[in-house]
């Protein structure tokens, strides 16, 4: 195990965590947040570098197309006759990692060490987001004790009703995160909307159960219908159905000739843990921040026109803008919702009730999976990212980049590079020349990188080079598929511990559920 000698100043209100200024290693694999190549070392390049990395990253500002028009930035691929990536698994993705890490607590200005950042998260995907501590704890979050309150109606389409909400506007909810954004706070109405419906179909099947019993199996229903969505909709989508395949298998049960039952376990070959599953920095600093790419700069969320259709060419709205107003600022959060504001989720996802199947332009797409970052995401709103110094030279608005946030932090938690993490999962790293392609950047800058790519960058140059920035390529695929499946294999109430072999029975089509099917279920409540 290593130590730590704390050096530096403490913060005011008492000693700082242990480790926060000490070299980042980590000799654990279980537990707090880890490493999944723990011997591979950092990548020590110039902050300079990062920074310039960074910005270069970033795409020029562009008028917003109406529907239909077409857009190169698109990413237009499809799986199953359908879209492969619509523009509302960015926002399921988002959701997802709310709901298993959070970490308020590592720098941008220091070396941080993985063995003492806490994840304010379980690992797992019990929907804590949703139920908090449960309706002893935390009844606010419950109408009844069993049903989750909702907020106000917002609109008479396909979407609301908004958050239940205080009186300064700010959402009454497991985690705020889920609210930072318009289309992530809708996502997080519709899973309350989804319990609901799910409370009641229960209670409904069994009358006589207390209504303590009628929460308990609703939330084992709806948390293995959305481990499911995950593991069977978002990733494959993602990833690709092989290397799901490849790691989950066939069925959770093998019965041999002399009748011994044996439980199947998943194929992990980089994802190790002893007894719990820990949160590894690849993933959640690298690897999982894909979605900050595929992050379309405007969406339309519905069929109704903006109030001052000059702010913008075209009716999409800004997913951020500086100006925190809703009825004329994008689509920032933390706020109250306008009543034409409400998401109508056929323009996000495809099949969903009421929809018009004929309609080409909808859903929308999300943005290619690529090593460019959408120009609103150069300023992040203080709401979502507050101000930090980045380099002593840097200035606090560099900070507010979410690229370079994502480099720095990368370093600062002693993440190795794209190219030593490649070569130790067995796969051919991409060559430099393949790495700053297209890529507008100092010759010095490139000397300084070329072989100590960034992970975060690499894998997301790797999904453009390898995948036609339809989804992740080999080594970003591999790390999300193993961790997101062994985060649930890891737990021991998830479906896949307690009945591998169990199959969703809420959707259209039995055995079968898709992050559609949530939508739609939460539509048949008010």
């Amino acid at each position: 195990m290593s130590t730590t000698t704390p050096t530096g100043a403490r913060e005011h209100g008492g000693p700082q965590p242990r480790g926060l200024e000490s070299t980042p290693e980590s000799s654990f694999d279980g537990g707090r947040y880890g490493r999944m190549f723990r011997d591979l070392p950092t990548y020590d390049v110039a902050d300079g570098s990062l920074v310039d990395l960074g910005k270069a990253m970033i795409q020029p500002p562009e008028p917003a197309k109406e529907l239909g028009v077409p857009d190169e930035d698109e990413n237009t691929a499809k799986l199953g006759g359908e879209l492969r990536l619509p523009a509302g698994y960015t926002y399921f993705g988002q959701f997802i990692d709310h709901d298993i890490t959070f970490d308020p607590a590592s720098s941008l200005t220091r070396q941080n060490d993985p063995n003492a950042i806490v994840n304010f998260r379980t690992p797992k995907f019990d929907l804590d987001s949703l139920y908090g501590r449960g309706p002893s704890d935390q009844p606010y979050l419950y109408s009844d004790g069993i049903h989750l309150a909702l907020g106000q109606s917002v609109s008479d389409s396909l979407g609301g009703p908004d958050l239940p909400r205080a009186a300064n506007g700010r959402a009454i909810i497991g985690d705020p995160r889920n609210d930072e954004n318009v289309i992530v706070s809708q996502l997080q109405s519709v899973f309350l909307r989804f319990h609901n419906a799910v409370v009641d179909r229960v209670a409904a099947e069994f009358p006589g159960w207390s209504a303590a019993d009628h929460l308990k199996h609703a939330q084992r229903l709806v948390r293995w219908h959305y481990q499911w969505a995950v593991v069977h909709d978002y990733l494959p989508r993602l990833v690709g159905a092989d290397v799901v395949a490849d790691i989950l298998p066939d069925e959770g049960y093998l019965t041999s000739p002399a009748t011994h039952v044996s439980q199947q376990r998943p194929k992990l070959r980089f994802y190790h843990y002893r007894k719990s599953p820990f949160m590894p920095l690849e993933f959640s600093v690298a690897a999982y921040r894909f979605g900050h790419s595929i992050v379309r700069p405007s969406y339309f969320i519905n069929g109704t026109a903006r109030p001052d259709p000059a702010i913008d060419g075209a009716q999409r709205i800004p997913i951020f803008t500086p100006d925190m107003s809703h009825d004329r600022g994008g689509l920032n959060g933390f706020k109250t919702l306008p009543a034409f504001w409400g998401v109508d989720w056929t323009f996000l996802l495809p099949r969903i009730t009421g929809s018009d199947p004929a309609d080409a332009t909808l859903p929308q797409p999300s943005y290619k999976l690529d090593a460019e970052i959408a120009t609103p995401l150069r300023a992040l709103p203080a709401s979502v990212a507050a101000p930090e110094l980045v380099t002593p030279a840097g200035g606090a608005d560099l900070a507010q980049s979410l690229a370079i946030r994502n480099l720095l932090r990368g370093k600062r938690l002693g993440l190795p590079s794209g190219e030593d993490v490649s070569r130790a999962m067995g796969i051919e790293p991409l060559t430099p020349t393949q790495v700053f392609d297209g890529v507008h950047l100092a010759e010095t800058t490139v000397d300084d990188l070329s072989g100590r790519t960034p992970l975060w960058y690499y894998i997301l140059k790797e999904s453009e080079v390898r995948a036609a920035g339809e989804c992740l390529g080999p080594v970003g695929g591999r790390i999300v598929a193993e961790v997101l499946i062994g985060l649930l294999a890891g737990d021991h109430l998830s479906y896949l511990s307690v009945e591998p072999n169990w199959r969703p029975s809420l959707g259209p089509v039995e055995g079968e559920f898709t992050l559609s099917d949530v939508v739609n279920l939460a539509l048949t409540v008010g």
